[in-house]
């Protein structure tokens, strides 16, 4: 009998922690996913052509590093926009330069840019795939001076 409850609180046990092993996986993979795409929460509209737009930005040292990932639900479908560098500048976010995308089925985009310290930096992307147009920025970057 007492092994049966042994057996019991061992099985009870393995499910319990079992689940409590996937929530925190599924939870850490989720907050890398809100990490790398914008540092925020990410609202995902419904798009009739478009299946993924993600840009992103980071840097090194003084070096601001933007980039876009943007998917269409065709492989076929066309895709063309620009991809903006934008500052934080008096109370606004202003464009900085920008860079012109296309292609079919996906577009990957990615640049370089030397940037001032303490100025915040965030990438903007305005594209059409297939006669549909949508807008989405990243999160914001610090170049900070030590």
């Amino acid at each position: 009998m007492k092994l049966k409850k042994i057996g019991a609180i061992a099985l009870v046990s393995a499910l319990i922690f079992g689940s409590v092993g996937v929530n925190d996986v599924y939870a850490i993979e989720q907050q890398e996913h809100l990490l790398v795409n914008t540092n925020q929460q990410i609202i995902t509209p419904f798009w009739s052509q478009i299946d993924i737009i993600s840009p992103y930005i980071s840097s090194s040292g003084y070096v601001l590093y933007p980039e876009v990932y943007i998917e269409a639900k065709s492989t076929s479908a066309s895709i063309s926009g620009t991809m903006y560098l934008q500052k934080y500048s008096s109370g606004s976010w202003v464009n900085v330069t920008s860079w012109s995308l296309n292609g079919t089925g996906n577009v990957f985009l990615s640049k370089s840019y030397s940037g001032t310290s303490n100025t915040m930096y965030r990438t903007k992307v305005v594209v059409t795939v297939n006669g549909e147009t949508a807008e989405a920025v990243s999160g914001a970057c610090e170049i900070l001076r030590y």
